[in-house]
């Protein structure tokens, strides 16, 4: 049966991938961002000619767009089976000392409150049905300490720890709460001498492609990962196994 699905940050990069993983495979598949006009617009065409897809303007930061997401939702479908939460902000990568503190409070609104927002009002459509599945999107920075901001590490430490408190709690309702932590990414957050960098880090001898992460998250979801909850999957290609030992040797 063909379930419904919300996808956050579904114009761009991992979000992109992972709603047209989902609505390739038959889902309908509502996408909730904020972004520029052409890229809404490119990204909802593209998505459009594969499947069934609607955009609904959301900026995670603010409850009130979280909660409109949902009616909206239940309004055209009636049900919500899944949220893949993907929408995040890496902010500015610069020293601690140096940092601009509402920049890092920015994002850990988006990062972090922003899964506790749309978690919150998705959980509660899905309680009513007595199933559901949330994957949040964190980071190797929830777990381990590399070079990006304080706020991006705080952000994506506290999705991990959200993701295990909510399956606690929902596990109850017939609800699978995950998360997965990517590696570096090849969006467009990464610049090319990041890139280089990032790809001696992993066990490909490159970085990881958004599809990847897309198709890990489409797996979670599946009734065949019932027995994966409350946990955070490493989606890194061995990067936090083996802690920045190069990884590409032949």
């Amino acid at each position: 049966m063909s379930r419904v699905v919300i996808v956050t940050g579904g114009t761009r990069g991992i979000g992109l991938e992972t709603a047209k993983k989902f609505v390739t495979r038959g889902d309908r598949v509502v996408v909730a961002s904020i972004d520029k006009e052409e890229i809404i617009t490119q990204a909802m065409e593209t998505l459009s000619q594969i499947g069934e897809v609607e955009f609904i303007e959301c900026n995670l930061a603010k409850a009130e767009d979280c909660e409109y997401v949902v009616s909206q939702t239940l309004k055209k479908f009636g049900r919500i089976d899944v949220l893949a939460n993907v929408a995040g902000v890496v902010g500015k990568r610069e020293p601690f000392l140096e940092a601009d503190l509402s920049d890092t409070m920015n994002t850990i609104q988006i990062n972090l409150m922003g899964t506790i927002q749309i978690g919150h009002y998705v959980s509660r459509a899905m309680a009513d049905n007595k199933s559901g599945v949330i994957i949040n999107v964190g980071s190797i920075c929830g777990a381990m300490a590399n070079t990006e901001s304080i706020g991006y590490h705080a952000s994506k430490g506290g999705v991990k720890m959200v993701t295990q408190a909510m399956a606690r709690e929902l596990s109850p309702y017939g609800i699978r709460v995950v998360s997965v932590a990517p590696g570096w990414v090849k969006t467009d957050m990464i610049d090319k001498p990041i890139e280089e960098i990032g790809s001696k880090l992993h066990m490909k001898g490159r970085i990881i492609e958004p599809i990847e992460i897309a198709n890990s998250i489409y797996l979670l979801s599946l009734p065949e990962a019932s027995a994966i909850n409350g946990t955070t999957v490493m989606v890194d290609d061995g990067y936090s196994s083996f802690k920045g030992v190069d990884g590409y040797q032949v």
